[in-house]
């Protein structure tokens, strides 16, 4: 028995379709993210404000990582500004807590940035 010679047909929706869908998930993902830190900000101030802080950095360095279809500038600039402003917030945090944090948390975060480079 021969396979078939024609590829089957895949599931496809209309562009406008799948392009209404991946923007409604994208606004439902973020107003949630923002209510849910709303929410804990009226609890606990700097747990949130740590969670804000992880948010930011690890969606800058996922734009900066990914090659999503922007325009490369846009892509950096995106990137460049959510990941300063999380760290921002990290370091802000930190130095709350107490100033000497501040230098421990970027000397483990130099340690995993040399330590993950390739040869």
């Amino acid at each position: 028995m021969n396979p078939p010679t024609q590829p089957s047909p895949s599931s496809h929706r209309a562009p406008r379709r799948r392009v209404l869908r991946d923007v409604l998930g994208l606004f439902l993902i973020g107003s949630g993210t923002v209510g849910l830190l709303g929410a804990l900000y009226a609890a606990e101030p700097l747990v949130t404000l740590f969670l804000a802080g992880l948010i930011l950095g690890f969606g800058g360095s996922t734009v900066l990582r990914v090659a999503p279809p922007l325009h490369p500038l846009v892509r950096l600039v995106a990137g460049y500004v959510a990941l300063s402003l999380g760290l921002t917030v990290l370091a802000g945090l930190a130095f709350a807590f107490t100033p000497w944090a501040v230098l421990f948390a970027l000397l483990v975060a130099l340690g995993a940035y040399l330590s993950s480079e390739g040869d």
